[in-house]
């Protein structure tokens, strides 16, 4: 695929003025304050899709990463901190990329999205944002 991905471009089927957060196929078409790229999958771009998908909810860094439980169901000390720091460089590897392309959409993601054992995306209610997936 020789397509430039840095360059904004609407794709078919994608409504003006809509925020879109959608992997399709290996690459995740996002759009947000209008601007329109693609940038290919990643696992920090997937934990991010799955944060916006739960506005306000605290999501565990090992479901993020997948990282197995005890069969007592809490989850082991080290395995949830190596869970923490991939999740952790995940996102900001992908809020990187993302900064690259758009400074709104940058601006909000550091502003709402919160890393740690716990990982959250919180919206300001004043301002809500609804995605498309």
């Amino acid at each position: 695929m020789n397509q430039d991905l840095r360059t904004p471009r609407v794709l078919p089927g994608t409504v003006v003025g809509r925020n879109v957060f959608r992997l399709e196929g290996e690459y995740w078409t996002i759009v947000y304050d209008g601007e329109v790229y693609r940038l290919p999958d990643t696992a920090g771009l997937r934990y991010l899709a799955h944060l916006l998908q739960r506005p306000g909810q605290q999501v565990p860094a090992v479901d993020l990463a997948g990282v197995a439980r005890t069969p007592s169901g809490s989850p082991k000390t080290a395995a949830a901190e190596l869970a923490r720091v991939k999740a952790t460089r995940s996102i900001r590897a992908a809020m990187q990329r993302i900064a690259a392309h758009n400074a709104p959409l940058i601006a909000h993601l550091r502003a709402t999205i919160k890393t740690g054992t716990s990982c959250v995306y919180t919206p300001d209610p004043r301002l809500p944002v609804e995605w498309e997936f």
